[in-house]
């Protein structure tokens, strides 16, 4: 079930069918797919750091006048490092999203303040609550974490994710970005 959760395209019923050696008709295992999801009251799951993401990643595309696809494999690309980085596993998962879109926005706007009032707005998080958590993804980022994440690295490589894992930011982030944004 957590397969047919996650996914994005859902296997059909008749692929578990198979599995089971078609032990199962496809009724009896949507019956049973119900019957779990009721003995469980429908508590499938957390909120994931992706299910963050594209929510903070809708309202900080606001900003931009075209859709831009470099923020949000930048994010996803960010997102993948990060959830195989202990410092970051044990943050809620929506501040490690809220700092991935806000270096994803640095690392594409360099001179640009990397937050706005809308995304404060949105998410409760002010620049100094995300410092510690963008910090440790901008060193992933960099190569300085995460040695061994070269798979990561080489899928987000491809011309289908706009070879995003070769775009980098500078070595530092200015600390002024970590004050409170002014705009409204």
């Amino acid at each position: 079930m957590s397969r047919k959760y996650e996914k994005i395209n859902h296997p059909p019923v008749d692929e578990f069918c198979y599995l089971t050696d078609n032990a199962y008709t496809k009724k009896e295992v949507a019956k049973m797919e119900a019957d779990i999801l009721e003995h469980i009251k429908f508590q499938v799951g957390s909120p994931t750091i992706m299910t963050f993401l594209g929510k903070v990643t809708v309202v900080a595309l606001e900003d931009y006048q075209i859709p831009n696809l470099k923020l949000e494999f930048l994010g996803y690309y960010l997102a993948e490092l990060s959830l195989l980085e202990n410092d970051c596993v044990i943050l809620l998962p929506a501040l490690v999203a809220t700092s991935i879109v806000f270096l994803s926005r640095f690392t594409i706007q360099l001179k640009l303040h990397p937050w706005s009032s809308a995304l404060q707005d949105f998410s409760s998080y002010k620049p100094a609550d995300l410092k510690e958590c963008v910090l440790i993804i901008h060193d992933l980022q960099l190569s300085k974490r995460g040695g061994s994440l070269v798979a990561t690295r080489n899928k987000y490589n491809q011309h289908e994710f706009k070879c995003i894992s070769t775009l980098s930011s500078p070595q530092e982030i200015p600390n002024s970005f970590f004050e409170d944004v002014k705009d409204s």
